[in-house]
């Protein structure tokens, strides 16, 4: 080749479709993410999936309580009370209540304090109360035995206090699948250091460890990685000691010269696919080293952000058993025209503009490299393989972005 420089090219590029399920099938023969369980303190598991169903221990309530402030009182004593003639109860014959105190028997309904007044030695009932009126019955919100949160449910707030309110101090959820992200490339310092000329700060692993955790997942960030074979290799080898379920290296993913990623995966295991008909984020990359699954993500910020959506979310959300839902669909009339080259699956960030169905929408600037269009997206134009233009005016859908 002489003095030539030679450049590396992609494997040839795979359907995303295609990409995502090769992904999706190789973790779950490796068991990657096989189901794994954990008991925890309920008060720790706001946000965490159930494993195992929760059944209420006691009722809730566990036993009969006031439902609003009054005297509790044996309601036959108190039939034919009314304003112009009402019933007198002697002390003994009823019990001052407030909201929640237990009614113990023999009462057994609870006469609001607006309808009662003190008189000598007891209490003028002025209007009469039926057996059980206002009064909860034991449990009336989660009877003993029955299921306050199911297996795969969330543990919300309200999760959580219906399961200490029945009796569950500690419940069982699933594991948090734990991922290793790995940045590379000689110009990234840590944010916070002095930046020298030619040197950009590393934000892919905030990007990377916001998504990861919002999905249920668990994050360790490796120290950043020159662009040098030997220490990218000795990195690798260090993460294949431990128990990370997936171990994702940033950057080095695509075909110049300090990208060497493909080659180490090919020379240490399988490389499964090198490159993805997607834009942004075609230096994808996947493989399967010492039976563990290693994703290489692109290093440009929305190249990656695009990758997370298209790959990890799917295998999170596979974990958890979630359904793979799609944002709020808009529709409405494009402003400009989109161009995009046929083959590839093409993520064009949008501004949305207007009401659902008239909406104006407007597409950012292109580019992986613009986080800034990441931050005013408001929503995702998906451009298929087999559509290289829209024009403008064209009634298109949109998935609206969630707000974080």
């Amino acid at each position: 080749m002489g003095g030539a420089m030679v450049r590396k090219r992609y494997l040839d590029l795979l359907p995303l479709d295609e990409a995502r399920a090769r992904f999706l099938a190789a973790c779950g023969e490796l068991g990657a993410l096989s189901p794994r369980e954990e008991e925890v303190d309920v008060r720790d598991a706001l946000g965490r999936a159930a494993s195992r169903e929760v059944r209420a221990r006691i009722p809730a309530p566990p036993a009969p309580c006031a439902a609003m402030d009054g005297y509790a009182v044996k309601s036959a004593d108190t039939f034919g009370a009314k304003p112009s003639s009402p019933v007198i109860l002697e002390e003994g014959d009823f019990l001052p209540v407030d909201t929640g105190n237990p009614i113990p028997p023999p009462f057994d309904a609870v006469v609001p304090v607006e309808e009662a007044g003190e008189v000598p030695g007891g209490i003028e009932v002025r209007r009469a109360v039926a057996p059980g009126q206002h009064v909860r019955a034991a449990g009336e919100d989660f009877p003993e035995g029955v299921t306050v949160v199911a297996a795969g449910g969330i543990f919300t707030p309200e999760a959580v206090a219906a399961c200490l309110a029945t009796g569950n101090e500690t419940v069982w959820v699933k594991r948090r699948p734990e991922l290793l992200f790995i940045p590379t490339g000689s110009e990234l310092v840590p944010p916070g250091a002095p930046l020298r000329e030619g040197e950009v700060y590393e934000t892919n692993s905030v990007i990377f460890r916001g998504y990861v955790e919002r999905w249920g997942g668990e994050v360790e960030v490796h120290p950043i990685v020159p662009d040098e074979p030997g220490l990218l290799e000795r990195a690798l080898r260090g993460a294949l000691q431990e128990d990370y379920d997936l171990i994702c290296i940033s950057a080095g993913s695509s075909k110049g010269r300090g990208d060497h990623t493909p080659e180490l995966l090919s020379r240490l295991g399988e490389l499964v696919f090198h490159g993805v008909a997607m834009a942004p984020g075609k230096p994808t990359l996947f493989g399967v080293v010492e039976g563990r699954p290693v994703l290489g993500l692109p290093g440009y910020p929305v190249s990656l952000w695009v990758a997370l959506m298209q790959f990890v979310y799917p295998l999170l959300a596979e974990y958890y058993g979630v359904s793979l839902g799609r944002g709020e669909r808009v529709e409405g009339v494009l402003t400009r025209r989109v161009r995009s080259a046929l083959g590839t699956r093409e993520f064009v960030r949008v501004r949305i503009e207007g009401d659902a169905g008239d909406a104006r929408i407007t597409p950012l600037p292109g580019g992986s490299s613009r986080l800034s269009t990441l931050i005013s997206a408001d929503g995702i134009l998906e451009v298929p393989e087999e559509v290289e233009f829209i024009p403008k005016g064209e009634r298109i859908e949109v998935e609206r972005l969630p707000s974080w």
